[in-house]
């Protein structure tokens, strides 16, 4: 497989970790080959100890792909994957999959023409899920011009809301890089703890129009565990603070508020907590003047994720960006 020998816009470099994800590889790099646009592309792929025969897969389906990365560890989490895979990209764009999600076939054509020639770091687009039983038309053209939002200092509104998953944005590889990829110390979640770091020093472009297509099903998902998927996004902006010290203030105190709600929402749905409770109190504590050291207040908030029966669901991936 080659891409078109007229390229006018710059390369895209496709990462996508696999791990176990051998019932949707087939339909994931269907969709990625079936790209449209004029631009050089690489393929990297980082298998993360896959125990399911995806390795094998991912081999056989790429056979005749050119420009083609396999790059194979030992079961180290998507952060760490994704970060292998931004190391291996050779192209100044990254576009980033997860290994079951679709691609609508101008995603990528559509993000990097809404990239280009702007100062933003990164583009996205809307998320759409999807059954099983009803695969979307990924081959339907996007709309020729969609509405596109800039976001502007967009750190406060990622401290509210994960804002996209990988498969919904392209983002340029020496920024990517200039952040420091992934926060690693958050295993899973990688998106997230890299959405905030971009988010540090770069507007964001939000592209009005589907990109991603998502199996409201896929068994084994580790997002669709909601209390675990609010703990690393909450994890994540405690780290994110402690490595940002120079955050300011109003922000600090947003990220507190924030994730002290979470908790305290949490707590009540699935712990019956009430007013007077500890997550009650870290709550009211959210909004006084000075929480003290924030990163480690908001690791405290945290921890209301490990008192929850298992599995704690909280009806889905999308949760993470709806609570609170």
């Amino acid at each position: 497989m080659a891409a078109s020998k007229k390229q006018t816009a710059p390369g895209v470099s496709f990462v996508v970790p696999v791990y176990n994800k051998a019932p949707y590889l087939a339909n994931v790099l269907a969709a990625i080959c079936a790209q449209r646009g004029d631009f050089a592309r690489q393929y990297v792929f980082v298998d993360d100890g896959s125990s399911d025969g995806s390795l094998a897969l991912l081999r056989q389906l790429t056979r005749n792909w050119t420009d083609t990365v396999i790059e194979i560890q030992a079961n180290n989490g998507s952060a760490h994957a994704t970060n292998r895979g931004i190391a291996l990209a050779d192209q100044p764009y990254i576009k980033f999959v997860d290994a079951d999600d679709l691609l609508a076939h101008d995603a990528t054509a559509q993000l990097l023409t809404t990239l280009e020639g702007s100062d933003a770091c990164l583009a996205y687009g809307d998320a759409v899920s999807y059954e099983a039983k009803a695969p979307p038309d990924l081959a339907a053209p996007l709309p020729e011009a969609p509405n596109v939002t800039r976001l502007r200092d967009p750190l406060k509104l990622a401290f509210k809301n994960s804002l996209f998953n990988p498969t919904q944005f392209l983002a340029r590889t020496e920024a990517v890089r200039a952040v420091g990829g992934c926060d690693e110390a958050i295993v899973f979640s990688q998106e997230y703890s890299l959405t905030l770091r971009l988010a540090a020093h770069w507007d964001f472009l939000h592209l009005s129009a589907p990109v991603a297509y998502l199996p409201r099903a896929a068994p084994g998902r580790l997002s669709d565990d909601g209390g675990r998927q609010l703990q690393r996004v909450t994890l994540a902006c405690a780290s994110f603070l402690r490595e940002h010290p120079q955050t300011p203030p109003p922000l600090i105190r947003f990220a507190c508020r924030r994730a002290a709600g979470r908790a305290w929402k949490f707590a009540r749905r699935h712990l019956g907590a009430r007013s007077g409770s500890e997550w009650h109190w870290l709550n009211v504590r959210s909004f006084a003047a000075a929480t003290g050291d924030a990163a480690t207040f908001i690791e405290r908030c945290a921890g209301v994720y490990d008192r929850a029966p298992a599995p704690a669901t909280d009806g889905g991936p999308s949760d993470a960006r709806d609570q609170a």
